[in-house]
């Protein structure tokens, strides 16, 4: 896979088109959609049709930020901190100076007056935002996989209440200090129980207090959306496991000595696709049937490699889209369960 590295973000590249194959001026818009992609780039007169790398991404946290100035009106107590290290790390990152002989890189933002426009002046200053430009990065290592080049954490309070934040900023929540932790689609959803559960929802558990609750919820598809994938990719199933799987896991493999932990029965929640108000192409709807099938793919967690291999196949290709014209609807399942510690 290629990859590219622009204005501190990094993507992968999916499709070149040099720009003398293309219209002047045309609207690659529908180029995007039809390749799933969600950026274009150009560089000596080629166009590099790309996705961003989405597992730590600096836009998610500029994005997350420029919402919060409201809220610490609103909830003048609150302490926001966020950080790019793996679910297994998050005890570390507040009491330890190193992850992985990587120095951890922090920085407080401690908010000033107490009205949401001076927060928002603070939030998007040019120190904060040098801060992640310079730490909140990504690299590739040895095994072509995706990590950060710096464990960071970043906080953010409001000065006139640091007093009643004194016991959380001084706090190493290394041991079982979460009240509520909420996990959504936190995982891939064709990566097994076992490493659903060692990599992402064991860590959580363990970071729970004696009353703790831990909230999981992930998409499993839905029978539409299963029949066009099963159809895509015969050899393979996009969601093997369940809810009931993980429970039923964790039941037979106990997180933690000494801990007991209540489980409770799942429940399903559907989102139905809606269409673009006139089904005109834009990039964020592009034409009903090729939104479909992107979204399809999008909760499919289908590799690039795949897809590509697809699109080679224009008979499947055609026989896909009239299944997905031939549904009324298009529902996506998810399911939601919770852990508590009841010991």
């Amino acid at each position: 896979m290629e990859y590219i590295s622009y204005s501190n973000k990094l993507f992968t590249v999916k499709r070149k088109v040099k720009e003398h194959h293309l219209k002047q001026n045309i609207d690659l818009s529908p180029l995007k959609i039809l390749w799933h992609c969600d950026t274009i780039l150009k560089k000596d007169h080629l166009f590099y049709f790309c996705n961003e790398v989405k597992e730590i991404s600096y836009e998610d946290l500029k994005n997350t930020l420029e919402k919060m100035p409201d809220r610490f009106v609103e909830h003048p107590n609150l302490l926001i901190t966020m950080t790019n290290v793996k679910f297994s790390e998050l005890g570390l990152i507040e009491s330890s100076n190193k992850i992985k002989d990587k120095k951890v890189k922090e920085y407080n933002l401690v908010l000033k007056s107490n009205n949401s426009f001076d927060f928002n002046s603070q939030m998007t200053s040019s120190l904060l935002n040098n801060f992640i430009k310079k730490n909140w990065g990504i690299e590739i290592d040895n095994n072509n996989k995706t990590s950060y080049s710096n464990p960071c954490i970043i906080r953010v309070y409001r000065e006139d209440h640091r007093k009643q934040l004194e016991k959380f900023l001084n706090n190493d929540y290394k041991n079982n200090n979460y009240d509520l932790i909420i996990a959504s689609q936190a995982y891939r959803a064709a990566a097994s129980v076992k490493v659903k559960v060692n990599n992402v929802i064991g860590p959580l558990m363990r970071l729970l207090n004696k009353s703790g609750k831990l909230l999981v919820t992930h998409t499993c598809g839905g029978d539409s959306i299963q029949k066009v994938l099963k159809l895509a990719f015969k050899e393979k199933e996009a969601f093997p496991n369940t809810a009931k799987d993980i429970i039923e896991y964790l039941k037979s493999n106990p997180i933690g000595e000494n801990n007991i932990y209540n489980f409770s029965k799942p429940i399903n929640y559907f989102f139905e696709f809606k269409g673009a108000p006139d089904q005109t192409v834009t990039e964020l709807f592009g034409h009903n049937i090729d939104a479909k099938w992107a979204n399809i793919l999008y909760v499919g967690q289908i590799p690039e490699k795949d897809i590509q291999n697809l699109e080679n196949n224009r008979n499947l290709v055609n026989k896909i889209r009239k299944t997905i014209d031939g549904f009324d609807q298009i529902q996506f399942k998810n399911e939601l369960f919770s852990i508590t510690k009841a010991r």
